[in-house]
């Protein structure tokens, strides 16, 4: 079985938005309980509905993934809350017992400063930490928050007074025997890791509330949800006005999704080869333990937790793309880019299977590009054997060498074939990372600004031929037949940037 998502046009000219058209069935092929989320709601949903408002809900939702999963490196994590086409603005995660934590524990002149109603005030702090649940979905429990942001989505009106403040606060109240809800990260000397217009703070759950399920929980109050729904199609119209964004909604209404069954035999087949991660893990079954139950968990990549963080990425609607900012380059972040590749794998267009045709060493070579590098069309394969180093591993060091701070560059086995082989580009990037105002990240932000420059000169053209793609950052997936006109633009465009690679299908 698979499910079919189709696009939606009103007959007054809105958006299109996309819409679950047949029901999530006979999926109970393991023990894992799931949520369940129903597709009969309109994809435009009205959350001011007085209905909404009368029907709070507090639910468990089966779906917490702690470690990680089979993602590639984005450069940022996102500020904004997952926002789901077929989704209900006033629905949001959050951890279970928060809502009570607040109710019982935080002192009420703390949530009087947020707003004088205690209810709103519970609800703005309850809005805040659904920012967060996306955590328990990936490898870094602490997730950036741009205040810009988070002083959109709770002031008061005109009200220049910092709102969020007094909620962080709220937040992170603890006593000798209560434990706070949310941290700020601190670096190795007991620092916030903050960085005026380079870093925004990053906050996480503490232990106490890092663990457990998601419950669901229905917002009240129409201004938190006013907010929302402004910011839901703010996202929306800057979905439809980027070109790899705009690509991936014209592509949804193809997509059919693989069922459990298809999924657990692909799990199967690959776990008896040992199949591994681009992070090197190893796809491995619970089972029904405890991932305590494997001593190198850290190691591996559960199939029971990958299926949870499908079904969370699919069964509301697929999310809207979200452009990412500076940090990133733009990348473009959506339900494909997030899910276990293994799964990807097994999606259709238009009921045909797909392919992935990606660029090979992409960031080395648009590195070599940038700073001045002595050779052409560098390779996972040449840099292994020059190093004598498991090419695997090379792939591996690969995603993160450039990222690096310089301690790290030093410390990477990539370090002593890029200081010999390739000395003044290395030498370029490392006084570049000690100069520049932005710190270490310039390197890696210009090299994903090149990377997605690229990316959308690919996709404008294969749209102008009709052909609509899915994008994971450096590659593309598309039907085996559009593959060859894939490759051959992705081929063409990459020259056209002076970064001498090549792109081949998967």
């Amino acid at each position: 079985m698979v499910l079919k998502h189709n696009e939606f046009q009103n007959n007054t000219g809105q958006m299109a938005m996309v819409n679950c058209k047949d029901k999530l069935i006979n999926q109970s092929t393991t023990s894992t309980s799931y949520p369940s989320y129903s597709s009969s709601i309109s994809p435009f949903i009205y959350v001011t509905d007085d209905r909404t408002e009368d029907k709070p809900l507090e639910k468990p939702v089966k779906s917490r993934v702690k470690e990680c999963y089979d993602i590639e490196i984005t450069g940022e994590n996102h500020t904004g809350f997952p926002l789901f086409f077929q989704s209900n603005i006033a629905t949001i995660f959050i951890p279970k017992k928060v809502k009570t934590h607040l109710e019982r524990f935080v002192p009420n002149q703390y949530l009087k400063n947020i707003d004088r109603d205690k209810n709103i005030a519970i609800e703005k702090c309850l809005a805040f930490v659904s920012n967060l649940s996306s955590t328990y979905y990936a490898d870094d429990r602490f997730k950036s928050l741009s205040s810009t942001h988070l002083d959109e989505q709770s002031k008061r009106g005109r009200d220049n007074t910092f709102v969020y403040n007094h909620i962080i606060k709220a937040l992170t109240y603890s006593t000798n025997t209560t434990e706070a809800i949310i941290m700020v990260k601190k670096n190795k000397f007991g620092n916030e890791t903050y960085q005026e217009g380079v870093v925004c703070k990053e906050y996480g759950f503490t232990d106490a509330y890092f663990k457990g399920d998601l419950v669901e929980y229905v917002i009240k109050d129409k201004g938190i949800l006013q907010k929302r729904n402004k910011f839901f199609y703010s996202q929306l119209k800057k979905a439809h006005e980027n070109p790899i964004a705009n690509n991936l909604i014209s592509l949804y209404s193809n997509i059919e999704l693989p069922s459990h069954a298809e999924i657990i035999l692909e799990a199967k087949r690959l776990t008896k080869i040992n199949h591994r991660n681009k992070k090197g893990k190893v796809l491995t079954f619970l089972n029904k333990h405890s991932k305590s139950y494997y001593k190198d968990a850290g190691a591996r990549s559960f199939v029971e937790q990958n299926i949870k963080l499908f079904d969370y990425l699919t069964k509301r609607g697929f999310m809207i793309p979200i452009i990412g900012t500076e940090k990133s380059g733009g990348r473009v972040v959506d339900s494909f880019t997030l899910m276990p590749s293994w799964i990807r794998r097994l999606v259709k267009i238009d009921g045909k299977s797909i392919v992935e045709v990606d660029y090979s060493a992409l960031h080395p070579n648009i590195a070599m590009s940038l700073y001045g590098g002595s050779r052409k069309y560098l390779t996972h394969l040449q840099v292994a054997k020059e190093s004598n180093l498991n090419i695997n591993e090379v792939k591996i060091q690969h995603l993160s060498y450039f990222n690096e701070r310089v301690p790290g560059m030093k410390r990477s086995p990539l370090y002593s074939y890029y200081s010999e082989s390739e000395t003044a580009m290395n030498e370029a990037i490392i006084m570049e990372k000690q100069t520049s105002l932005k710190g270490h990240r310039i390197t890696s932000m210009r090299m994903f600004v090149e990377e997605v420059e690229i990316m959308t000169e690919c996709i404008k053209q294969l749209n102008y031929k009709g052909i609509y793609v899915g994008y994971i950052y450096d590659a593309l997936f598309c039907k085996d037949s559009d593959a060859q006109l894939v490759e051959e633009i992705m081929n063409t465009v990459v020259l056209e940037f002076n970064v001498y690679t090549t792109a081949k299908i998967g």
